[in-house]
């Protein structure tokens, strides 16, 4: 296959809605703690790795068995760092050839959808054309900007939904690129990404209190549709692949 890690990071501040991480779901106590456990189902625990600032976020890695990575606290308050230095500055100190950024306000992504994007990325990014991964979702919806309808005419010429071009909406999931591409470009994404779609509930952001009662509600339906199982054809096995540990780091153009 090849060496990934996954990053989920998680600061203390947040401006919408106080310790957001720190919020309950499903059957643990906080919403990292909920990430954590499903991407434990779907890769090596070391190869995951929680960024954050705060030590109480940090200790959760001891439950799971995951790595640890302490941002710098400059990276994580008040949006004081643009986010290319985000990226950069946790990227950088991660010993992966590949990273995969995984959000926990995303927290109805199934772990079947990991694995699915792993062996994905797998095909279309390592093996393939494109050099990054972009979890989406098709928005077959009416958009509006200030100066007028932008995918559709408003007029007799109105177009049904099922006729609207094919927009994409980033679902702030998932994001997958090579280490060095992330590094060079300061960004997780670069210029040819394989749009990988990804169910509607994996598209519930949670940015504001509305965002999390919706999810709150809808993990019944995550429940009910037994999302937590994995095809076991499907799953990889992780530890016969270098995990680039005792290696150099690959070197960032």
């Amino acid at each position: 296959m090849y060496d990934l890690a996954v990053v989920v990071p998680a600061r203390r501040g947040s401006s919408r809605i106080a310790e957001k991480c720190l919020l309950p779901f499903g059957n643990h106590r906080s919403l990292i703690e909920w990430k954590l456990d499903q991407l434990s189902k779907v890769i090596e625990p070391e190869r995951i790795y929680l960024s954050s600032e705060d030590d109480e976020f940090l200790d959760l890695t001891d439950r799971f068995g995951v790595s640890r990575h302490r941002r710098d606290p400059r990276l994580a308050k008040d949006h004081i760092a643009p986010f290319c230095e985000v990226i950069t500055g946790i990227v950088r100190d991660i010993p992966h050839e590949h990273i995969a950024w995984a959000t926990v306000v995303c927290p109805l992504m199934a772990p079947q959808e990991y694995v699915d994007a792993f062996r994905a990325y797998h095909k279309h990014v390592v093996h393939g054309d494109r050099d990054s991964l972009l979890g989406v979702n098709r928005a077959k919806d009416y958009y509006w900007s200030h100066d007028g309808p932008l995918n559709y005419e408003a007029n007799r010429n109105h177009t049904i939904s099922q006729k609207l071009p094919n927009w994409f909406k980033v679902t702030n999931s998932l994001y997958m690129a090579p280490r060095a591409q992330i590094l060079e470009q300061e960004y997780f994404i670069g210029d040819e990404p394989r749009l990988f779609p990804l169910s509607k509930l994996a598209g519930v952001d949670i940015d504001y209190i509305e965002d999390y009662r919706i999810a709150r509600a809808l993990y019944a339906v995550y429940q009910d549709d037994e999302l937590d199982a994995i095809s076991p054809s499907s799953n990889i096995n992780w530890s016969q692949y270098d995990t680039g540990l005792t290696r150099p780091l690959p070197i960032a153009i």
